[in-house]
């Protein structure tokens, strides 16, 4: 097992560093075409093109020092421009770039962009954007992007994105997406963080959001939901001791990390099938899966289900809280039986003819009602051991 781990992690290193030599090369071929492809200039004065030192001569000179009014127009920039609304070049940029607005290149960017709305580059980059609003590069990113909003590249990424609402990246990210509200990327060899949704077909780290979505996973999803098209998928049905009939939902990227979904009810008091009568839950957990042995399985889960019964309101708090440790035993190919044990807490604010809470089970290690100071509202907290035991395919 340890020459597996040995193995692997050289293979890792060397595809990283194979790929960052394939990057390093195209950069070092890009700058060896760019010398001498145009007269370059120490300096120029503008205020907005063609009114400039360079005159209608602009697109024929890199600059090493460019100062503009409003904006400035450059066959390329082999050093720093700095300008009141724009900056373009015709060709590439090497250096750093400095706009209250955009700066645009219609090839690479080797360097820094710092626009107060939008830095945008037709070729790749390499170096780092800083954007109020945008970062848009056509092809692979090495290096980071800022933006207030969004950030763009239409290849691949080694490095960083971090934007204010979106990151969206066209091939590989070889590093780390963080968005308020979501990522996309065509796979990931890192780490996607979202406010909302992280979107990858492939995914080679850790996604981390409201929602996950991705068809292969080798590492953790975490989040509320998480959607992965080969993931780790189980319906499990079960009987327990204050819900008597469950029935529930696992899904994941893989075993190491998944979403419990789960509905459940107990059997009518009397004979009793008044819908206000039965109690019942929803709930929602999380847990993870390892093997025991060849077949078997352990699973380690919390659950927590809000209660509904005898009329009580929806936004009443009536809870249902578990620490699962299951055991699974294969039956035949993917049907298993599960047994189950459980600590249960009930955490309940409902009223009732007889107090706080009704007694869901007639045994427990730990029963109190708390009174909260200057008001007459009161919780009642149980704790007891339980068992579940179910079918799981």
């Amino acid at each position: 097992m340890k020459k597996v781990g040995l193995l692997a992690a050289s293979l890792i290193c060397f595809a990283t560093h194979a790929f960052s030599q394939h990057t390093d090369s195209l950069r070092n071929e890009l700058n060896q075409n760019r010398q001498n492809r145009y007269p370059i200039r120490p300096a120029q004065l503008g205020f907005v093109p063609p009114l400039s030192t360079n005159g209608i001569d602009n697109v024929l000179f890199s600059n090493r020092f460019s100062l503009n009014i409003l904006g400035g127009y450059a066959a390329a920039l082999d050093g720093v421009e700095f300008s009141g609304l724009f900056s373009l070049e015709k060709d590439y940029a090497k250096g750093a770039q400095f706009s209250g607005i955009l700066n645009g290149v219609r090839n690479e960017v080797d360097g820094a962009q710092f626009g107060g709305i939008a830095n945008i580059a037709g070729g790749p980059l390499y170096g780092v954007q800083f954007g109020g609003t945008v970062n848009i590069v056509g092809k692979n990113v090495k290096g980071a992007q800022f933006a207030g909003v969004a950030n763009v590249s239409g290849g691949q990424l080694t490095g960083a994105q971090f934007g204010g609402v979106a990151n969206v990246t066209k091939g590989n990210v070889k590093g780390a997406q963080v968005a308020g509200v979501a990522n996309l990327a065509e796979s990931v060899d890192g780490l996607q963080i979202a406010g909302v949704v992280n979107v990858a077909k492939r995914v080679k780290g850790t996604q981390i959001g409201l929602i996950n979505v991705a068809d292969n996973v080798d590492g953790a999803q975490i989040g509320f939901l998480n959607l992965s098209k080969n993931g780790y998928h189980r319906f499990e049905v079960w009987a327990g001791d204050a819900l008597h009939a469950n029935i529930g939902f696992k899904m994941g990227g893989n075993r190491k990390f998944y979403n419990i979904f789960a509905v459940g009810a107990a059997y009518p008091k009397n004979n009793n099938v008044r819908w206000n009568s039965v109690r019942w839950g929803y709930g929602y957990g999380i847990g993870t899966n390892q093997f025991i042995g060849k077949r078997n399985q352990i699973s380690i889960e919390a659950m927590s289900y809000q209660i509904q019964e005898e009329g009580n309101h929806w936004d009443e708090l009536n809870l249902l809280n578990q620490a699962r440790v299951s055991f699974i035993f294969p039956l035949h190919n993917r049907l298993a039986l599960t047994v189950t044990p459980t600590f249960n807490v009930q955490v309940t604010q409902m009223k009732t003819s007889e107090g706080i809470g009704t007694e869901w089970v007639k045994w427990e290690v730990y029963d109190k009602t708390f009174a909260r100071r200057w008001s007459d509202e009161q919780t009642r907290v149980r704790m007891w051991p339980g068992l579940n035991v179910g079918i799981q395919f």
